[in-house]
């Protein structure tokens, strides 16, 4: 069989590689160019931060209510224990004030006798001297007043008694005189007339009622001891106590002049007894049972809370008191209206207009970095949210 020989072109390894079509170079660099921009925008916004820092006004909360208390407590009771006694004081009191320094005994003095007649007059042991409202006094001895002259002499009352005391200068007639003469001739008190002096007090409004302060204040103290040693309530516990005054009684009335007097008095104590920390728990939960979501109690203190007893069963050892207490309040971070996602993706005006129209919101400060940047991340996580 003949052998046939056949030829073959000789191909190269790799074909040549054609350059690239200038379209697609016009595509592609435009494509970068994005793709580099989406990555800088991306890092951007996962470097935008915002702070909203909120000051919220302080509010006042008040509380007015009841409060049950019981020896053996039941439901909606709280642990308590009531006791009662009743208390009384007579006690001696001094008139209070300077008092008024009055004469006693026959007061005396010196009184000058004046002589405006023409002759001289003598007046003799005894003579009678009459004030405007009929006082009369008597000259120790006898004694001659030249004319358009005048002399002095001791004088006295012609009777006991303060109401003869004399000022000096008060003008004295001369009854024994003719009626003509007594225009001339009359006397004055040289110095005021005085006998023994002493001072007489009266009782006023205030001795009296100031008397009753003192019993009263007395009785309590000694009506708290004796009812807290009964109570034994030990230690933690606080008292309410209700004081009714009844009988209370003097010996004198007003205007009356005494040194002293006498005054009583009797008082009826109601003492409930609670715990301080169930008292201070029943007050909270009452405050904060007013308090809207996302509010909370601040500057609360117990201790300027107000009792009083409103009803007491001394038998069954049970009491209602009447309470009011008040404490600050203000929002909190907890508040849903200032939850950081209302305000993810808002402008910084926006979400201070938004913040600000909150109740109980005093101010906003909103901050975002970069600081070109005036729009709050839509991501939470790059959102701090203060409340103070």
């Amino acid at each position: 069989m003949p052998i046939r020989s056949t030829s073959r072109m000789q191909q190269p390894a790799f074909a040549p590689q054609q350059s690239a079509h200038p379209l697609y170079r016009k595509i592609l660099i435009p494509f970068a160019i994005i793709v580099v921009l989406v990555a800088i925008g991306a890092i951007w916004l996962s470097s935008v931060r915002s702070r909203i820092t909120v000051t919220v006004k302080r509010d006042t909360t008040g509380v007015d209510d009841f409060i049950q208390v019981a020896k053996n407590p039941e439901s909606g009771q709280l642990r308590g224990r009531v006791v009662q006694g009743t208390f009384e004081k007579v006690q001696e009191f001094s008139v209070e004030g300077a008092g008024t320094p009055v004469s006693t005994g026959v007061v005396a003095g010196t009184v000058k006798i004046i002589n405006n007649y023409s002759k001289p007059q003598t007046l003799v042991e005894k003579t009678r001297l009459l004030t405007s409202d009929n006082r009369l006094y008597r000259i120790d001895k006898t004694v001659t007043v030249p004319s358009k002259s005048s002399v002095t002499v001791k004088a006295h009352a012609d009777q006991e008694g303060a109401k003869f005391a004399l000022s000096a200068g008060e003008h004295l007639t001369i009854p024994g005189l003719w009626i003509d003469l007594q225009k001339f001739i009359y006397a004055e008190p040289v110095d005021a007339f005085s006998g023994n002096q002493t001072v007489v007090k009266t009782v006023g409004d205030s001795d009296i009622s100031d008397a009753y302060k003192t019993l009263q204040d007395v009785l309590t103290q000694q009506a708290e001891k004796s009812l807290d040693t009964e109570a034994a309530t030990g230690d933690g516990w606080k008292a309410i106590y209700d004081i009714k005054v009844q009988d209370p009684k003097n010996n004198v009335s007003v205007g009356q002049k005494a040194d002293s007097f006498l005054a009583s008095m009797k008082v009826l104590v109601t003492a409930v007894y609670y715990p301080t920390s169930d008292i201070n728990a029943f007050l909270r939960d009452k405050l904060k049972d007013k308090l809207p979501d996302g509010k909370d109690l601040v500057d609360f203190d117990a201790s300027q809370a107000t009792f009083t007893v409103d009803s007491a069963d001394v038998k069954n050892e049970t009491a209602r008191l009447h309470v009011t207490a008040n404490a600050g309040s203000r929002l909190t971070d907890k508040s849903p209206m200032l939850a950081k996602t209302n305000f993810l993706g808002l402008t910084d005006d926006a979400a201070k207009t938004k913040i600000q129209a909150v109740e109980g919101v005093e101010s906003v400060d909103v901050r975002i970095s970069p600081t070109w940047i005036h729009t709050i991340p839509k991501n939470g996580d790059h959102v701090e949210m203060i409340v103070q």
